[in-house]
């Protein structure tokens, strides 16, 4: 389970000293530990994995804040955090194999340009946690 995986990699990241790695990998655990509290259930991987892509996504977005400023100390550690996250998720699905996907949807449905909403739910399950969400509108507008 994935997040035995985490708490195994925090632990040896502590005996190395690695406090930076430690630092990461903490934050994901408080989330998953948040997560099990407040739904007082253990956590499923596929949960597990949407933690570990929300946490991406924000150091991200501070990545970008980062380099407005010109902070390379924080530009340094948001691209660190991203590195160290990213080997948990899942092996991640290329463009073209994700337009293949969508061109399968489109056919089989006989979809529009208005259906975009319901194009979105039929992908978004095949692709959770292997495909960066943000591209997927523009490539079925591009598609359609």
């Amino acid at each position: 389970m994935l997040k035995e995986i985490l708490k195994k990699d925090e632990i040896s990241a502590m005996k190395a000293r690695d406090k930076a790695k430690v630092s990461v990998l903490r934050l994901v655990n408080a989330e998953i530990k948040a997560y099990e509290v407040n739904n007082r259930e253990d956590i499923s991987d596929e949960n597990v994995i949407k933690i570990i892509e929300k946490s991406i996504k924000q150091n991200k977005e501070a990545l970008e804040y980062a380099k407005q400023a010109n902070n390379e100390e924080k530009i340094a550690e948001g691209n660190f955090a991203i590195e160290i996250l990213t080997p948990y998720l899942p092996k991640q699905l290329t463009d073209e194999e994700v337009n293949e996907m969508l061109k399968e949807i489109i056919e089989n449905g006989s979809y529009t340009v208005a259906d975009i909403g319901k194009i979105m739910k039929e992908i978004m399950p095949k692709i959770s946690g292997r495909f960066d969400r943000s591209k997927i509108n523009p490539m079925v507008k591009a598609l359609l």
